[in-house]
C-alpha cells in the first residue's frame, strides 16, 4: 500500500500568487540561486510539459511555473477551453517533482497583441532564465522579449511534440 499524499499540503506549500513570485524570485536571486521561469497554459498535463520542466529545471536551482489565466485559454486556445479552470491546472502542476513554485499570472496578454505585457511580466519578475519549448513557432519573438527584458531565453529541446489540444481532439471533445 501506498502512502497518502497530503494534496492540500503539497499545493499550500508550492502554489503562491503572482506578487509573491516576484518576491521569492528576488529573494533567491540574492542568495546566488539560479532562477528559471517556464509559462503556458498547462489545459491538461502530458509527458510533453513533464519533459519540458524536467528539463528547464536542470538548468537551474529554482523552477517557478507562471500559468495563463482561464479568459487567456479561452481567447488562444478556443471557446471550450480551458479542460481544466487555473485552480486545478495549478494544483497538477504543484504535483510534479521539478516545480519548486506555481502561480496564476494576473493578466491577460490577448495572443499576439502588445508585446509590453511579456516585458512587463520578464522585468517584474526578473528569473535569470525564461525556458521556452525549442519548437515553438513565436521562440524568435520571445527570445527578443526576453532579451529587451534583460532575461536570457533557454531553448528547451523535447522529443515529443504532445500537445494537450491534440489529446482533446483524440478523445473528442474538440
Amino acid at each position: 500500500m501506498s502512502p497518502e499524499i497530503d494534496v492540500k499540503t503539497l499545493i499550500e506549500g508550492k502554489t503562491i500568487n503572482y506578487q509573491e513570485a516576484i518576491s521569492r524570485i528576488r529573494e533567491n536571486r540574492g542568495k546566488d540561486l539560479r532562477v528559471v521561469l517556464a509559462s503556458g497554459v498547462f489545459d491538461i498535463v502530458h509527458i510533453g510539459h513533464i519533459d519540458y520542466l524536467t528539463q528547464a529545471k536542470s538548468a537551474g536551482n529554482l523552477l517557478f511555473v507562471g500559468v495563463e489565466t482561464d479568459e487567456y485559454a479561452r481567447l488562444s486556445k478556443g471557446a471550450n477551453r480551458p479542460f481544466n479552470p487555473l485552480e486545478i491546472r495549478l494544483a497538477f502542476l504543484s504535483a510534479l517533482q521539478p516545480v519548486n513554485f506555481v502561480f496564476g499570472y494576473d493578466d491577460i496578454p490577448i495572443c499576439g497583441g502588445n508585446p509590453e505585457i511579456y516585458i512587463k511580466r520578464y522585468r517584474e519578475l526578473n528569473p535569470d532564465l525564461l525556458a521556452v519549448m525549442s519548437w515553438n513557432p513565436l521562440i524568435d519573438q520571445k527570445r527578443d522579449l526576453a532579451n529587451e527584458a534583460g532575461i536570457k531565453l533557454l531553448a528547451v529541446n523535447i522529443n515529443r511534440r504532445n500537445s494537450t489540444t491534440n489529446l482533446l481532439k483524440m478523445i473528442g471533445y474538440e
